[in-house]
């Protein structure tokens, strides 16, 4: 039976759990509004061409449709996005991109001309009719081509492809490397990957003409900053739009803002002067929608004979794409790689170079683990590679490395600020879950069997909502790093919530109920959150950077403590109580020295509102009980974690069974276990995915060549084994709560683990493992490769 007063999280009836398994979600697609028509988009045949003729008179004559909308109508009438806008940051090089391209395209797939039609079949038939004349123009599909001299420069305007650029570090890495008595190079490639959410991106733009005013629904993750985009580039004041975010069926970053399709449609509605929804179908999330991941991280390790590093040397090289989304994606991936390489080491000499650049495909951004799984994945990799090397056991030598807990806060030398944590404690409690020395007898068994078991340990840290400071030291202003809640408790003692964020799988609606509930003393059952709506919600910078639980959470609690401290206040005016201590346990004040003596809110909230008939508030009384907070974390906060999987091999095939798999997480003071555990175990899901499976291929000439599920391959049930869990907590001082994020760790643990483990497995083959995914053609590549086949 589900408890009135909500003390754990465990016992809470979840209204989004009971309204998704009983089919209830209202999701973009789900929504029909009357009038309401249908687009599609005609996009590239060629990764760089020039735009010579559009031909859409054939299109319009089929019975049904409604309207072409072509770059030269867009152009005199919206803003450009920006996604390095000038003086937004000072390591990112801006330039305009509008919305649909005028005159030249950049990437296969790039948007180049909108269609309305009655149906989503006439508007694919609409998309037939049209031709288009390119001219194309020699591409360049890697890093090493966009930044060779004379390379074609993808943006006009810009001298070359290279749209971020930052050096930082810190120490002597000179001296480090002449001290060193063992000196590491390697090169490691990271393939191209993207998010692949059972929902894809949708929006569905009304544009009222009679009240100037456009109402979008989007399953964005940010609603107010995606508002902020619409104001800009419709060029409408903010309070004439309104973004309506539905329930989402996935996002992992990917459904941000920036988004030229949306802009479309908003400017598409407005000229038709009716309601127009698109939702993309796969292969045009797989061809279109973010891409991530795609770095070359070049790096130089100096060590001592007893394995602890003295220094690095890195190099990270993004592949951003065309363009970039967002305003701090051109700097995002490269920063966030460079400065995790240092991981929960102690790394006192760091030198980094870190670039962003331009090539002929799908645009770069976020997507869950962002720069930060390629920098673990290095510096994992390292720490295994010292181990063989010297003959270490892989858990002694980042014993010797990892920074203590007595230290914290640390500063590193990458310019972040760690908090609190106990990463040696951690590695030891994974040692202890996974039975660790037993499992490495077992796999000396299994070797003089020629079996082929591997075992893989990451240790990381991983960085969570991100403040405004923290944007200022990566040069980056203008960018809300915020969140904000208003909790109002209206006359009969019920509460409501409004938050800037919005869930998209995270469970806000059951998190931060409870969490309003234990703040206020109040019954669960009699709180409400809303969110995703900005006519409804106050102005915050969304979900994302695992930042919710930190941000969103802490306006939450801040918020509570006035609305608390009105309430104790009010009370008193009941209890004739002007002086002793008050506190709110399951809906009534009462007073510490006497429980008997006790008022519910119910009464106290209706003499704020003049609606009690027992107590007349004095005038010099504010009325009402709402108060609106916001949270900007001062530091990013860091969880932590260790991994451990253990992986067995067949070198004849190639194919990788993932056998066991533990991890000890620390996400700070937890909120909602329940939640934190599904939030691990599903990102440990798409990491071992990111690992094993996910690649998006390109040929020479731009084309994408994984278009389809039949060919990018994401892992099923099948593929994942039982995942044990151990979760520590170590609060941060720079939280409401000691709060920390999580939603990205298990991806980022997962990432090198895995690799890691299937290195192990292949050492006595002589393989050495620098590029995942770790999929059975590569592992049988490499197999023979070091044996000296080809194949």
């Amino acid at each position: 039976m589900v408890k009135k007063m909500a003390h754990s999280d465990e016992d809470i009836a979840r209204p989004e759990a009971s309204r998704m398994v009983r089919g209830r979600g209202r999701f973009l697609d789900d929504i029909k509004l009357p009038g309401m028509c249908y687009a599609a988009f005609v996009r590239s045949l060629h990764a760089h061409a020039n735009i010579t003729q559009i031909h859409v008179d054939e299109a319009l004559k089929i019975p049904g449709a409604i309207a072409v909308l072509t770059p030269e109508e867009v152009l005199p009438y919206v803003e450009p996005v920006r996604p390095a806008a000038p003086g937004s940051s000072e390591f990112a090089r801006p330039y305009d991109r509008y919305p649909l391209p005028p005159g030249k395209v950049a990437f296969v797939g790039e948007p180049i001309l909108a269609v309305a039609a009655e149906t989503p079949h006439i508007a694919e038939d609409m998309l037939d009719a049209i031709t288009i004349d390119y001219e194309p123009i020699p591409s360049v599909t890697d890093v090493d081509q966009s930044l060779a001299p004379g390379a074609p420069t993808i943006h006009q305007g810009m001298a070359d492809n290279i749209v971020f650029y930052r050096e930082f570090g810190g120490g002597d890495t000179d001296k480090a490397f002449q001290q060193a008595e063992l000196v590491l190079e390697k090169t490691f490639h990271f393939p191209r990957q993207t998010a692949v959410p059972l929902e894809g991106r949708g929006v569905i733009a009304s544009f009222d003409s009679g009240l100037d005013r456009l109402t979008i629904w989007t399953s964005s993750r940010s609603p107010h900053q995606s508002r902020s985009v619409f104001s800009t580039v419709m060029r409408l004041p903010e309070y004439s739009v309104r973004v309506i975010s539905p329930d989402t069926g996935g996002e992992f970053g990917i459904k941000g803002t920036g988004y030229p399709e949306a802009i479309v449609l908003a400017f598409l509605s407005k000229k038709i002067n009716r309601p127009v929804k698109w939702v993309e179908d796969r292969m045009e999330n797989l061809l279109a929608c973010a891409h991530a991941h795609e770095q070359r991280v070049e790096v130089s390790v100096a060590a001592r004979g007893d394995g602890s590093v003295l220094g690095i040397r890195s190099k990270v090289l993004v592949d951003q794409g065309a363009h970039c989304l967002g305003p701090t994606s051109a700097g995002l991936e490269p920063m966030t790689t460079g400065q995790s390489i240092v991981g929960p080491y102690r790394i006192e000499n760091y030198d980094c170079q870190a670039y962003g650049v331009l090539t002929n495909k799908c645009p770069g951004g976020p997507y869950r683990g962002v720069g930060t799984i390629q920098g673990v994945f290095v510096i994992e990799r390292i720490m295994d590679l010292i181990a063989q090397a010297l003959k270490l056991d892989p858990a002694e030598v980042r014993n010797r490395n990892f920074i203590q807990p007595h230290e914290l806060p640390y500063n590193t030398v990458a310019g972040r600020l760690y908090d609190s944590g106990d990463y040696p404690g951690s590695l030891d409690k994974l040692l202890q879950l996974s039975e660790y020395k037993d499992l490495r007898q077992a796999q000396q068994q299994a070797n003089s069997r020629g079996e082929h078991l591997g075992i893989g340990i990451s240790c990381f840290v991983e960085h969570t909502s991100t403040g405004s400071q923290d944007y200022h030291k990566r040069g980056v202003y203008g960018l809300p790093a915020f969140d904000s809640a208003t909790i109002r408790v209206d006359a009969r003692g019920n509460v409501t919530a409004a938050v800037s964020a919005r869930s998209t799988g995270q469970s806000h609606e059951s998190v931060f109920a409870n969490l309003v509930a234990r703040e206020l003393g109040v019954p669960y059952e009699t709180v409400k959150i809303l969110e995703g709506d900005t006519d409804a919600t106050p102005f915050g910078s969304g979900t994302g950077v695992s930042r919710s639980a930190v941000s969103t959470g802490g306006a939450i609690r801040l918020a509570a403590q006035d609305i608390k401290q009105k309430i104790l206040e009010l009370a008193r005016f009941f209890l004739e109580n002007e002086e002793g201590d008050l506190d709110i346990v399951d809906g009534e004040v009462f007073v510490l020295a006497d429980p008997s003596r006790r008022v519910s809110i119910a009464r106290v909230a209706a003499s704020a509102y003049d609606a009690s008939r027992e107590v007349s508030l004095p005038e010099n009384i504010e009325r009402g009980l709402q108060v609106t907070r916001s949270f900007d974390p001062p530091h990013q906060v860091f969880g932590n974690g260790a991994h451990l999987a253990v992986v067995r091999v067949a070198p004849d095939t190639g194919v990788v069974k993932l056998e066991k798999y533990f991890v000890v997480e620390d996400c700070g003071t937890i909120m909602d276990h329940v939640i934190v555990e599904g939030q691990v175990v599903g990102a440990v899901a798409m990491g071992i995915g990111n690992a094993l499976l996910e690649e998006l291929r390109y040929d020479d000439g731009g084309q994408l060549l994984t278009g389809s599920f039949m060919d990018y391959l994401v892992p099923t049930s099948l593929d994942i084994p039982e995942i044990q869990t151990l979760h520590t907590e170590s609060p941060s001082p720079f939280t409401e709560g000691g709060v920390k994020g999580v939603g990205e760790a298990g991806t980022v643990g997962a990432y090198s683990a895995v690799a890691n483990a299937v290195a192990d497995a292949l050492l006595p083959l002589g393989v050495e493992l620098t590029e995942p995914p770790v999929g059975p053609e590569r592992v049988w590549a490499m197999i023979n490769a070091a044996q000296g086949n080809p194949g």
